[in-house]
């Protein structure tokens, strides 16, 4: 029996699999040794990946909510009906009055997230939400401020020293620029043997900071001011790259002034870190000749997203962690064939997605702007509810579970429900298609051709995989773009994609043909159709260890160390440390990845999560007279629920750690094993200026006896 190359598309990991098809039938699938990248890795979830084609709660056939009852119907007439009632609302309210919302389920597919895009702007909406909105938009605001360097950011696989914030790469396989891959969590023991210093900062002693050279257990919250106290440090020990900030930053002396009150002791006592612990951290990773710092959702959930973020690119850059002329990079396969330099790359070249001046609009609720061309999911719900112009009245959720994903359950439930038309594009039943007026089956990872592109400008090798489908979806089920499409067509819209339109006739749009509009060959280093002409993928070595050249004439931008935004946003911290009350005595409630399940996916997984306990510290738990197993109270500012207890040593004291996504109705969650975390949180409470990203970890909550 032959055996077929493929990958997992559950995150943006994308391991290596081989697998062994009989009769429409995956009779094997197994992790590839000889994978590029993942060398034989996966996680228990990707192993699994074929238990999500056949779960209970999978859907195969479209339906229409009738009553209180889903009825049958099939796909053309669906799509006719859709289309019909989606042309009535655009008529009456206008486009704007449609949005779609993109969930995890979709965003890390070769062609979902581009095609929504660009069917949305057929439409003459610009209201497109996904779940990066509510994860991690300080990276891209970051980033969009401070400038990205052509050459790229030193990799972990060049460093001497690295320092991850909030990221448990082990257990979440969560893939950074400069961070350790995802696909191979191995790598952090395989760069340790090299001699590679690491340095994790995170409230918890997690699997990957078991690993670290130093562990830094800061108190949730504090990392703008831990990440201000590094730079301090980092100028006033002179560690710092005197002829990099020269020749390629601006305002170094308005950041030096910045951090100034953020002294060793200050920082010490506000962080909960041991001051000689900082001073280590500092000297380790301002002592070495190559190093980097990355970050997962750890500071972009807590209460100073953006301010720590582009903390962290400062660190970065001050300390000159950039390549420079002469040194060997990997470079990605999906962009244009320039090659990496030693030079900012000029604003005016920066995507559409990355450049502020193509992410102008506003919420028209809400003080929050666009990131990443798209509209922050903080405010769904207020542009469902709130009246006049603008008002969203119809909505297309794909690949997600905005019930379970966002935060304020109850108020998600009452936009959704106020809606005049829900559709949801999905592979099961969730807490969402539960309250949608039609259901459209989607086919699922094994079940279509697939491809690695999300990753392009992640992976530490120029690489990529296209992946055939092993078997047939289920029923009707199809692929998300192909039933956006079909509205098109039935609806009159073009959908212009880089490589020219979208066939009206999509049937004689094959996957690849979709992607070479998407990522046309002049546009690329390597064609789509030569990247999917190679089983298993390749790795092309002509794109390994180029080197970096110096810039072009006429390349002098500079990377913004103090940019629009960034003072307000030191004054906020100030205002926040000012306001704090020492007589507080709350426990600080912080999230954590589960391995078992992937954010609201998974759950239905055989061997998944069996509860999400709220973890503490044992001492915490004897001071409170409860016990393990006991059944708590846990109470926000913003909600009450009960959650059963469980003992955590790895856990600094004063903190509760529990997982998001949890407490779902039709995973029969919804029992107090099974805490419902979003119940605490409210899209209220933001200080994030940008998307209005509200605070979901370093939540303060009361814990006592139910």
């Amino acid at each position: 029996m032959p055996t077929k190359k493929t990958f997992c598309s559950i995150c943006s990991a994308f391991c290596g699999f081989e697998a062994e098809v009989e009769n429409n039938t995956i009779l094997s699938f197994r992790p590839d040794k000889n994978h590029p990248l993942s060398e034989g890795f996966s996680c228990t979830k990707g192993r699994q990946f074929p238990d999500l084609l056949v779960a209970h709660n999978r859907l195969t056939q479209p339906m229409k909510r009738q009553g209180q009852d889903l009825l049958e119907l099939n796909q053309s007439e669906a799509l006719d009906q859709i289309a019909a009632r989606l042309s009535a609302i655009k008529d009456q309210f206008g486009p704007e009055s449609i949005a779609l919302f993109s969930g995890n389920g979709v965003q890390f597919k070769g062609a979902t997230v581009p095609f929504f895009h660009a069917w949305l702007k057929a439409l003459g909406s610009h209201n497109m939400f996904s779940t990066m909105t509510i994860d991690q938009p300080a990276k891209i605001i970051a980033t969009s401020r401070h400038g990205v360097w052509a050459g790229g950011v030193q990799s972990f696989e060049s460093s001497d020293v690295a320092i991850l914030v909030g990221n448990n790469v082990v257990v979440s396989s969560l893939n950074q620029l400069s961070g350790p891959p995802g696909w191979r969590p191995k790598s952090i023991k395989q760069a340790k043997k090299r001699g590679l210093k690491l340095i994790v900062i995170d409230p918890r002693l997690t699997e990957t900071a078991q690993l670290a050279d130093l562990h830094l257990a800061i108190k949730p919250g504090q990392d703008a001011v831990l990440l201000a106290g590094m730079i301090r440090l980092l100028i006033k020990k002179s560690l710092y790259d005197h002829d990099f900030c020269r020749q390629y930053t601006d305002d170094f002396a308005s950041l030096k002034a910045q951090v100034e009150p953020y002294n060793l002791a200050f920082v010490a006592e506000q962080s909960g870190i041991d001051a000689s612990l900082i001073e280590q951290a500092v000297d380790l990773f301002g002592g070495q000749k190559r190093g980097c710092i990355s970050s997962g959702t750890g500071p972009d959930m807590g209460p100073h997203p953006n301010l720590s973020e582009h903390l962290i690119c400062a660190i970065n850059t001050i300390c000159g962690r950039h390549n420079r002329t002469g040194d060997k990079v990997n470079t990605s396969l999906l962009t244009p064939n320039m090659p990496p330099m030693e030079a900012v790359i000029p604003w005016d070249f920066l995507p559409p997605t990355l450049n502020l001046k193509t992410n102008t609009r506003r919420s028209r609720v809400a003080d929050a702007g666009q990131v990443y061309q798209e509209m922050p999911s903080s405010t769904l719900a207020d542009e469902i509810l709130t009246g006049g112009k603008g008002q969203i009245k119809a909505l297309i959720v794909i690949g997600g579970n905005p019930v379970l994903s966002l935060p304020d359950k109850a108020k998600i439930k009452q936009a959704l429900n106020a809606l005049d038309l829900l559709v949801c594009i999905d592979v099961r039943h969730t807490d969402t298609t539960a309250l949608a007026d039609y259901i459209l089956p989607a086919s699922y990872g094994l079940e279509r051709p697939e491809i690695t592109s999300y990753a392009d400008f992640v992976f530490d090798k120029p690489f990529h995989q296209f992946a055939e489908k092993l078997i047939d979806p289920p029923g009707e089920a199809t692929e998300e773009w192909i039933y956006l499409a079909e509205l098109a067509k039935r609806m009159s819209l073009v959908v212009d994609l880089p490589g020219g339109q979208v066939d009206s006739q999509h049937s004689n749009e094959d996957f690849i043909g979709l992607l070479e509009k998407l990522y046309p060959a002049e546009a690329t280093k390597v064609p789509i159709a030569e990247i999917a002409s190679h089983h298993g993928g390749k790795l092309y070595a002509e794109f390994s260890d180029v080197s970096v050249i110096a810039a072009f004439e006429g390349m002098n931008d500079k990377l913004q160390l103090m940019p629009e935004g960034v003072a307000n946003e030191f004054d906020a911290l100030a205002r926040a440390i000012a306001d704090q009350d020492e007589n507080d005595d709350r426990f600080l409630l912080i999230c954590r990845r589960n391995k078992y399940v992937y954010n609201s996916m998974c759950h239905e997984l055989p061997r998944s999560a069996t509860s999400n306990p709220a973890y503490m510290h044992p001492d915490d738990i004897f001071s409170l007279g409860v016990a393990v197993g006991d059944t708590v109270v846990l109470e926000s500012d913003y909600g009450r629920i009960h959650a059963v207890i469980s003992a955590d040593a790895t856990l600094r004291r004063g903190v509760v750690a529990s997982s998001h996504n949890f407490g779902g109705e039709t995973n029969e969650q919804e029992g107090e094993d099974f805490a419902s975390i979003s119940e605490l949180l409210s899209m209220e409470n933001s200080n994030d200026n940008y998307a209005r990203m509200p605070i979901m970890t370093a939540v303060p909550i009361t814990v006592v006896g139910a």
